[in-house]
């Protein structure tokens, strides 16, 4: 055998042994930078739903802020959540929407959210259960649950309604100016096979956003 070729077979094999290691690493290396690139991606979706269901709360609260005690301010108030809700987050995913009235410190005053609240949940076909201003809106959205009706509380008990003058509502209760909230439930699902590296990522999950806002004052 020519002595001469020993280095060359070496190197030959030594190449292929650094290759054969580079494709077990690989191997290896690849499986955790894709779930890591595919939670990246997965994060941002998530995070721009969360974002969205927070703003879309704030100015729905805030128009109904403005709308005050006027019939069809539920209306407004969820077109206003519809039209902030835009791609990639999916409307359609909206499962509940409640408006209600909040205590001082920003939750609902009976306790619970719907205790406080008008609940509207999503509806496969569009409803015509919310009224604009004397006019109709066909909103994917029926109203389920009333404890925070629109119109003005009653004169003398101070109850139902909702109170919008500056010094509270003219009534026995001395019922005070009110804050209207909006509470946001939106079911997220994934956009990437994450779930497949991560078993507990699997279904869905309900993110739940809610904000507050005082009621614009009539002089």
């Amino acid at each position: 055998m020519d002595r001469s070729k020993l280095p060359r077979i070496r190197r030959t094999r030594q190449a292929q042994a650094a290759r054969g290691q580079a494709m077990v690493e690989f191997a290896l290396v690849f499986p955790i930078f894709l779930m890591l690139l595919l939670a990246t991606i997965e994060f941002a979706f998530a995070f721009n739903a969360v974002l969205s269901s927070n703003y879309s709360t704030r100015d729905a609260s805030l128009i109904g802020a403005e709308a005050g005690s006027n019939p069809g301010a539920d209306c407004q108030i969820i077109k206003q959540v519809l039209a902030d809700m835009t791609p990639p987050v999916d409307a359609t995913k909206i499962t509940q929407i409640i408006i209600y009235r909040a205590n001082a410190t920003g939750g609902p005053v009976s306790g619970s959210f719907s205790g406080s609240g008008n609940v509207w949940v999503h509806s496969t076909s569009p409803t015509t259960d919310c009224s604009a201003y004397g006019g109709s809106a066909a909103l994917p959205f029926k109203l389920t649950t009333t404890n925070y009706p629109e119109g003005l509380p009653n004169s003398v008990t101070g109850a139902g309604g909702r109170c919008d003058f500056l010094n509270g509502c003219p009534d026995n209760a001395h019922r005070t100016r009110d804050t209207i909230g909006v509470q946001v439930s939106y079911t997220y699902t994934w956009h990437t096979p994450l779930p497949n590296f991560v078993p507990l990522a699997t279904g869905s999950f309900t993110i739940t956003r809610a904000n507050e806002m005082r009621m614009e004052p009539i002089l």
